[in-house]
């Protein structure tokens, strides 16, 4: 006698999320039975054995053959074996090597969940909708991997596509390396997928103004490049305004765009707390009159007063951090 048979772990993955719970009853019963008399019972014994209507058991049996796990046989029906599958949908560690092969769903399989599943039906008909066009069959394995395989939230994906959209770029390499991305960063509930998009929204506000400011239009920002911007304006919140007046003041002194030196005198600007190019000229104003000779000295040590020549008398924090960086 039949005292135990066995279910796939990639089964159960799947179907336990997003079957029904009476289709799951029905599809277990039927199992059990073709295991122990490799035979599924008609629509009426199974309805009652399990006590259920026989339109349910009917709804099931066709949610199962459209599911490609039950088949036709002559006047029947029949198991249709279950393949053992090592892939990323039945791994929920979701490591990175195991998140770079994407697995392979069947029309039916994707039509079966989405037909009992009104949040992935709902996410089908958005997908169309934010990316305007009829989705084709790779079009929804795709999109449904994205819940499925990785594990990403419907509302999720959905702001997932809207973001791609926004950004005109909702080709399928692209829209698959997002989700991935997305995947392990752990961008798995709305509030860290809308604070992420805030984030990449500001950057690329950020680089905008900045490439504004340096007058570069015709090439991409080198790693280097967008380093110190992020650093500027994500990080410590400068200001473009001295950005700008230390762009002026690099290119004075240089005589040309110098990351390093431009850097050396927006930080510097910064640690002293200054927000504004008004409030950098009163500082450096100040800084004159503290180094000025005093009128007494001057006085004291008549024509042919002494002057330690050795002793450098910065104009400004921009000559001082040139001189320091000339002198590394």
């Amino acid at each position: 006698m039949l005292d135990r048979f066995e279910i796939e772990f990639s089964f159960m993955e799947k179907w336990g999320r997003f079957a029904k719970a009476e289709y799951l009853q029905v599809y277990l019963y039927i199992l059990y039975i073709w295991n122990k008399d490799k035979k599924v019972p008609p629509v009426k014994e199974l309805a009652k054995k399990l006590d259920k209507t026989e339109d349910c058991i009917e709804n099931a049996m066709e949610f199962w053959l459209t599911a490609g796990t039950l088949k036709k046989s002559g006047r029947g029906f029949a198991i249709v074996s279950m393949e053992k599958s090592v892939d990323a949908s039945s791994d929920k560690d979701l490591t990175k090597s195991n998140l770079r092969v994407r697995p392979s769903y069947n029309a039916a399989e994707i039509d079966a969940v989405a037909s009992v599943n009104k949040d992935i039906d709902n996410l089908f008909r958005e997908a169309e909708r934010i990316l305007d066009k009829i989705l084709s069959p790779s079009d929804f394995e795709l999109i449904y991997s994205f819940v499925d395989w990785l594990g990403l939230p419907v509302e999720v994906v959905i702001m997932l596509l809207s973001f791609a959209a926004s950004r005109g770029k909702t080709g399928k390499r692209y829209l698959e390396t997002v989700a991935i991305d997305w995947a392990e960063k752990g961008i798995v509930t709305y509030e860290s997928a809308e604070e992420y998009i805030r984030e990449i929204e500001l950057k690329l506000s950020n680089e905008g103004k900045i490439r504004g400011i340096l007058g570069i239009y015709d090439r991409a920002l080198t790693p280097t490049e967008k380093k110190y911007i992020r650093l500027w304006t994500f990080e410590n919140n400068i200001p473009a305004e001295l950005i700008a007046e230390a762009y002026d003041r690099t290119v004075e002194a240089t005589g040309k765009l110098s990351w390093a030196y431009m850097n050396k005198i927006v930080l510097s600007w910064h640690e002293d707390g200054l927000k504004t190019v008004e409030e950098v000229r009163e500082k450096e104003t100040l800084f004159k009159l503290k180094n000025a000779p005093s009128k007494e000295k001057k006085k004291k040590g008549g024509k042919f007063a002494y002057k330690d020549t050795n002793k450098p008398d910065y104009s400004n924090y921009a000559e001082q951090i040139l001189r320091d960086m000339l002198a590394e």
